[in-house]
């Protein structure tokens, strides 16, 4: 109940304040988490260290700190998505890579978009599922059941669908629909039998091979001017993505915006 009443009056400044004083607060709030020394920090810093390789300690920390201030504003830009409408979200976002985008939606396969918690994923998806692509987010639910109803509303209201429980064959049976499944390559996954921190990549791979799906590899990060700048790489057929072509291309993503990349958690094995 805390937490969702930490939720609700987030969501409350951000309906009745200045775009730029509710950016303000958030910032300073995370500076102030990210002060405290909370585990999300030293887990932040140890998977920026593995993806930087040798990069000295005071860099990776400022990196660090950077990346918890721009955690709030993408939070924030979240928490609009319940006070927005489809015609803003589109013009909020410029695309690179839009022929593998379109190629991807003129392939007739089922799809897997497969990210990172880069710049703002949530947006992301809402803003693909607003333009009538239907989009199926792999997800753990939130350990409030009360902020996981709000975190489901609000997707909900853009046409985004969660995939809870047994994923692999949920996600499988949207893919044969010819549906999209998005999957974040820097967080663990259970396997079949619900046990385990399986590699997303290798269950990305997977599932390719058993549903006959695309992969297409993509990030959304925020740009200074409160827009968004979504990247597409070339779709993967089944066989390049067994052999696991689409780890390089997100690693290059992660190394030139890694101030936004949110990995508060243990990353698996596979991409760092």
């Amino acid at each position: 109940m805390l937490s969702w009443l930490s939720y609700a009056v987030a969501d409350c400044l951000v309906r009745v304040l200045p775009e730029r004083w509710a950016e303000s607060c958030a910032v300073a709030l995370a500076r102030l988490t990210y002060a405290a020394r909370v585990p999300a920090r030293a887990r932040l810093e140890h998977n920026l260290s593995r993806l930087l390789a040798c990069a000295p300690d005071r860099n990776v920390r400022a990196l660090a700190r950077e990346s918890f201030a721009n955690f709030a504003l993408s939070f924030v830009d979240f928490l609009r998505l319940g006070h927005g409408d489809p015609h803003r979200l589109a013009e909020m976002v410029e695309v690179h890579g839009a022929e593998h985008l379109d190629r991807a939606r003129a392939s007739g396969c089922g799809v897997i978009l497969l990210s990172a918690h880069l710049g703002n994923w949530e947006l992301g998806a809402a803003w693909l599922a607003s333009g009538g692509t239907p989009i199926h987010l792999v997800a753990r639910p939130h350990r409030s059941r009360w902020v996981e109803r709000l975190y489901r509303r609000r997707r909900r209201a853009w046409g985004v669908r969660l995939v809870h429980g047994q994923a692999m064959w949920r996600a499988a049976e949207a893919l044969r629909r010819r549906e999209w499944v998005a999957l974040m390559a820097d967080r663990g996954a259970q396997n079949e039998r619900g046990a385990g921190r399986a590699s997303v990549c290798a269950w990305a791979a997977a599932l390719a091979r058993r549903t006959r799906a695309l992969v297409l590899p993509a990030v959304i990060v925020r740009l200074p001017d409160r827009r968004y700048a979504a990247y597409f790489e070339p779709p993967l057929d089944p066989a390049a993505a067994r052999a696991e072509g689409f780890v390089e291309p997100l690693r290059r993503h992660l190394r030139r915006h890694v101030r936004q990349w949110f990995a508060f958690e243990a990353l698996p094995e596979g991409l760092a």
